[in-house]
């Protein structure tokens, strides 16, 4: 078996990439996960509680910007993801808080490459 000299072990990096855009994108990755409270609190500031779940996730939707503020606090990293990539995918997350609020669940939101965000009710 024949080794390599610049073996990761001794203090590089782990992962050779081609191009350095890929780690400035994994570098600000993470997981967050919101909990029951904070998708309430969201929907009773957007004023969709009570609302059927079709009208309630338009709404929602339609004020994600508004809302921004309140992801931000919730999720640090919002600060440095532009509001085009929010609005982007603004349907999903407003579906994912309805459904979370109405079942009493937390959202587990997961920021990484080479999809920027995925939502999963939990």
């Amino acid at each position: 078996m024949v080794t390599d000299e610049s073996d990761s072990s001794m203090g590089g990096p782990d992962v050779i990439c081609p191009f350095h855009s890929y780690m400035e994108c994994v570098k600000d990755s993470g997981y967050y996960y919101l909990t029951p409270e904070v998708c309430k609190d969201i929907i009773i500031k957007a004023g969709v509680s009570g609302v059927y779940t079709p009208k309630a996730i338009r709404k929602v939707r339609r004020n994600i910007n508004h809302l921004g503020e309140a992801m931000e606090q919730a999720i640090p990293a919002f600060h440095f993801i532009g509001r085009e990539v929010i609005g982007y995918y603004g349907s999903e997350l407003a579906e994912c808080l309805v459904k979370a609020a109405g079942a009493g669940k937390g959202v587990d939101i997961v920021i990484g490459y080479p999809k920027i965000l995925v939502f999963k009710v939990n």
